[in-house]
């Protein structure tokens, strides 16, 4: 049996019987939830044309094969910026869907155009803010606030539904199957088309999560959490060790890559959760590696150096002085960027050669690479602080 047919076996059971008898008190914890009304919730995958959620993908891989690196440093525009109404920096990173940037920003979901004009704003009705990234669909943008999840039309921003939940933190992982989110102590699956809970699961102290092949695997925050695989509501494995965990997990076709505080990055048999290699970063501190050309770039936050490991074997093959930075790189087809507060950007090939690095473009936050596109937010510098600029081709290069 080859390994695909065997995790599909192996995290295919699941407890309708249990499910049976609890669907009533979900269903007394809803009342008309709302309806995306015919809008189309399928998530979007052309990387030619969005880039649809944190980390890309609901693995978390932060990897866009379908985006290329720039070949040498880029012109910058601002998206956000004196003007724009934008009075805070960005949630945490933004999602990219043709023309148009999604975001959160103070107590708003906002879209902007990406030459720059505002196409709405939706006000989630919180002091706190929306710090998570959204994630995007054909004609739906799904969010988390402090005060709940939304669904939002893409267009225009109308409210379509909210869920009651408890979902208040991380950013939802959207499938063909479900919206996925950290509701109340556990994990809850969302129907995309009215935010009613299809199941729930509790394993330990959930506080963030990957989707693969329909399995959950999340990691917790806590000493008394732990990593876990959730198929159907059922948890399959479970890693009481692996703690301390504050980025989500990358998940691979064998393995998830956990990063916990201790500074260790640790992957896990996506089947039973047993653990295949780990690497010790040298440095306390969680920070999550993107994945792509079969390695795993891998920020130390608060060393100067950025490690890359073969996925397989997670043996080191070359480490590059970036400078710190804790957020996410991108992967694209032929390389990496990775983007430091101090010492500017970095376009590095998957052997480790820098093809460009320019001191200027100075970001703080995630980043999504769309087609010639690189979304930054800028830190400090020439180019202001906490706007959000778009990277493109220089004028007058191939």
């Amino acid at each position: 049996m080859d390994r695909r047919r065997l995790l599909r076996s192996a995290l295919g059971t699941t407890f309708t019987a249990a499910l049976a008898g609890c669907a009533a008190s979900l269903e007394d914890r809803f009342s008309d939830p709302g309806s995306i009304d015919g809008r189309d919730p399928t998530p979007l995958t052309d990387g030619t044309n969005a880039w649809p959620s944190e980390g890309f993908d609901a693995e978390n891989t932060g990897y866009n094969p379908d985006a290329e690196l720039l070949e040498v440093p880029p012109d910058a525009t601002a998206i956000t910026g004196e003007g724009s109404g934008i009075e805070t920096s960005l949630g945490g990173g933004v999602a990219v869907a043709g023309d148009r940037c999604y975001f959160g920003s103070g107590g708003d979901v906002v879209c902007y155009a990406t030459t720059g004009r505002r196409r709405w704003a939706y006000e989630a009705d919180t002091a706190a803010g929306v710090r998570s990234v959204p994630s995007l669909a054909e004609d739906v943008a799904y969010v988390t606030s402090d005060n709940g999840t939304y669904a939002l039309d893409a267009a225009d921003g109308e409210e379509l539904w909210t869920t009651d939940a408890f979902v208040r933190w991380g950013s939802p992982v959207l499938t063909e199957d479900y919206l996925y989110a950290l509701g109340g102590s556990g994990i809850v699956a969302l129907d995309p088309e009215t935010g009613a809970t299809a199941w729930e699961a509790d394993p330990p102290n959930p506080r963030a999560l990957a989707v693969a092949d329909g399995t959950v695997y999340m990691t917790s925050t806590s000493d008394d959490g732990g990593a876990a695989a959730v198929a159907d509501g059922e948890v399959v494995w479970s890693r009481e060790d692996v703690t301390d965990c504050f980025e989500p997990p990358v998940v691979t076709d064998e393995f998830v890559l956990a990063s916990s505080r201790d500074g260790r990055l640790t992957a896990l048999d996506r089947v039973d959760g047993t653990t295949v290699w780990s690497h010790d970063r040298g440095t306390t501190g969680t920070t999550q590696p993107a994945v792509g050309h079969g390695r795993v770039y891998l920020p130390r936050e608060t060393r100067s150096r950025t490690v890359c490991l073969d996925l397989e074997s997670g043996e080191s093959l070359w480490t590059l002085e970036t400078d710190f930075y804790s957020d996410q790189p991108v992967a694209v087809a032929d390389g990496v960027y990775f983007g430091t507060p101090n010492e500017g950007l970095f376009a590095v090939e998957p052997d480790g050669t820098v093809r460009w690095h320019d001191t200027e473009l100075r970001t703080d936050g995630r980043m999504a690479a769309v087609g010639e596109t690189l979304y930054a937010v800028s830190f400090g510098g020439p180019f202001g602080s906490g706007d959000l600029h778009a990277l493109t081709p220089a004028e007058g290069s191939d």
